[in-house]
């Protein structure tokens, strides 16, 4: 009883507070908890996403450091390969395959030799330590002088030298190391080395051993995130970054690697801290990269946020306390304003707005007003000028009437002057021109005969040859029973005119073109044997097509090839459409596939006007 009386009482007294305090409350109640739960969704989902895309990054970044390492390191045993193409160096080693007491050290003209063949691969490779090419009786030949490295090494069965030996002329990727011909013992290194043997006996003649800096890890690693503690191992878990051990990845966390595969990352507390851990594994040299990243680092920016939110909140309460004070004067002229703002619509001025800056009720009707003022404006503006337009396009279309007659009738004009001046050749091409813009300018149909089309590939080849001569060269053949099938109009001239431009301008050339059918389908060749494309340039070609992306070039928008096909396939279906082959040096052909129709041109051409 008497808590129902403290909840009237309660309720009574609150309903008597003014009205300026009543708003004040309101907003600031309102502002404590919208600002809260936005605050802490904002703060969770920021968190989350902030893991996510820093996992996701990581990820990228680990997958990135051994892509670029792989990359360099088949540069690597790409060299390694090399002294079994080169004969003198062949003929050297075989000359020091056993140990010999009265020549200690390889004569001058031999490692004079070998240092020059050895130089020419390091030119701008700082990052390579040196290159040695080590016979059976210990003698090294090297890039390096001798005050860096020993010219004979009679140590030959330490444990990188077994691995080479074992793996029987497959190159390896050794971890670092300390080797023992090196003057300065600290010179810490990982190489790339190979057995090399006779090709022609496959006896072993030596070995090439290729020492890296660890400057081409750091090269690699410069661009990624300093807080992040990275490490490689090849695939034997053997460090090839740092050159020392880290406590940080120890025995037990390798012992763990093979849980990665699944997800590449994992969260593992070491020492008391909570690390991203991300791995990745290269399926070309088996070299892992371990990227450690600690939580406090992830989450600094969601950190921030978190102080950011609660400062928010806080001026968010205060701002309230201040808008319950100046909102609440201005509320009844607010009403005032849009009834003012409504009277001028009603006499013609649509420039007329309501400026009122609450949210509440009185706001969402001035909003409302403004809204319906704009689109009755623009509904005015938009009659007046559709108008316009439809102006214009009278106009426009008188234009297109005249301008096409005009040409014609100069180009007769040209055409009979030429006549009785003799120049033959010029009334051929003007006669081909005018051939040309009739059948272009003429949208009475789009689709044609084959008839038609080829009509209009033999004027445009006139003219063509009259720019190149003799250097262009043009044959076809077509069946005769297809003269009259129904193909779109204006589909063949685009690949002549890039078999011109892109193959055979400038040193000339033949281009032929074939129709035949093939189960009921026609199937139009157009082949040119210029200089066709690469590879690559090709791939780029064929995935246009696929997603109708353009290739432009310098002088080309690179919109015909896509353009044709998409017209195909949108009249005819996706099982039809042009192929497009080429061997670079060996020319370029195009194939347009399409059914074979000679009826219901009507209902084609109404569904392309549509």
């Amino acid at each position: 009883m008497e808590l129902a009386t403290l909840n009237q009482n309660l309720k009574r007294s609150l309903l008597s507070l003014p009205y300026r305090v009543k708003l004040i409350l309101i907003f600031s109640l309102l502002i404590l908890i919208t600002s809260t739960l936005l605050g802490s969704i904002t703060y969770y989902q920021f968190a989350k996403s902030s893991q996510e895309r820093t996992e996701e990054y990581q990820i990228q970044l680990a997958d990135q450091i051994n892509r670029n390492l792989d990359r360099y390191l088949k540069e690597m045993q790409i060299i390694s390969l090399s002294p079994l193409y080169n004969q003198e160096v062949m003929d050297i080693l075989k000359n020091h395959q056993t140990s010999s007491v009265k020549t200690i050290f390889p004569p001058a003209n031999e490692r004079i030799t070998l240092w020059r063949y050895i130089s020419s691969f390091i030119h701008m490779r700082d990052e390579i330590k040196g290159i040695h090419i080590m016979a059976n009786d210990g003698t090294i030949f090297s890039n390096l002088d001798s005050n860096t490295v020993m010219l004979k090494v009679f140590d030959t069965n330490n444990e990188w030298v077994g691995k080479i030996k074992k793996a029987d002329g497959e190159w390896v990727l050794l971890p670092l190391h300390q080797p023992s011909y090196y003057l300065n013992k600290d010179v810490t290194v990982f190489s790339v080395a190979r057995l090399i043997r006779d090709p022609s006996t496959y006896k072993p003649l030596g070995i090439i051993k290729i020492d890296l800096k660890q400057d081409l890890i750091q090269e690699i690693l410069s661009k990624t995130n300093k807080s992040s503690r990275i490490f490689i191992l090849n695939k034997e878990n053997q460090f090839i970054y740092p050159n020392k051990e880290d406590k940080l990845i120890g025995s037990s966390m390798l012992s763990e690697i093979k849980m990665f595969k699944e997800n590449n990352y994992m969260n593992i507390p070491i020492d008391g801290v909570n690390y991203l851990v991300v791995y990745n594994e290269s399926p070309y040299s088996g070299v892992k990269t371990i990227m450690l990243t600690p939580d406090d680092v992830i989450l600094t920016e969601v950190n921030h946020l978190r102080k950011v939110v609660i400062m928010v909140v806080l001026i968010g309460i205060l701002i309230s306390l201040l808008l319950g004070f100046i909102l609440s004067k201005p509320l009844v002229g607010s009403i005032h304003k849009l009834r003012s703002a409504m009277e001028n619509v009603e006499k013609g001025n649509l420039n007329h707005r309501v400026s009122i800056q609450s949210y509440d009720e009185i706001g969402q009707l001035g909003k409302g007003f403004n809204h319906m003022v704009n689109e009755i404006d623009r509904l005015v503006t938009e009659v007046y000028k559709t108008g316009l337009r439809e102006k214009e396009a009278e106009i426009k279309a008188l234009q297109s009437q005249m301008n096409p007659h005009f040409l014609y009738n100069t180009l007769e004009t040209i055409n009979m002057l030429a006549i009785t001046k003799g120049n033959l050749d010029v009334s051929d091409m003007v006669s081909s021109l005018g051939r040309l813009l009739r059948y272009t300018v003429d949208n009475s149909s789009k689709i044609v005969t084959l008839k038609e089309e080829l009509s209009f590939i033999h004027s445009y080849i006139a003219i063509q040859r009259v720019r190149m001569g003799e250097e262009l060269q043009y044959g076809e053949d077509i069946e005769p029973s297809l003269l009259d099938v129904l193909i779109p109009k204006l589909v063949l001239q685009p690949f002549i005119e890039n078999a011109i431009l892109h193959g055979l301008f400038g040193k000339g050339g033949r281009i032929f073109m074939k129709a035949s059918t093939k189960n009921q389908i026609l199937e139009i060749v157009i082949h040119d044997n210029g200089k066709g494309v690469s590879i690559e340039k090709l791939e780029e070609l064929k995935k246009s097509l696929k997603t109708g992306q353009t290739l432009p070039t310098k002088n080309h928008n690179g919109i015909a090839m896509p353009n044709v096909h998409e017209r195909i396939q949108l009249l005819y279906g996706e099982q039809y459409g042009i192929e497009i082959e080429s061997h670079e040096q060996y020319g370029f052909s195009v194939t347009l596939k399409m059914p074979i129709q000679r009826k219901g041109i009507e209902d084609i051409e109404r569904g392309i006007n549509c």
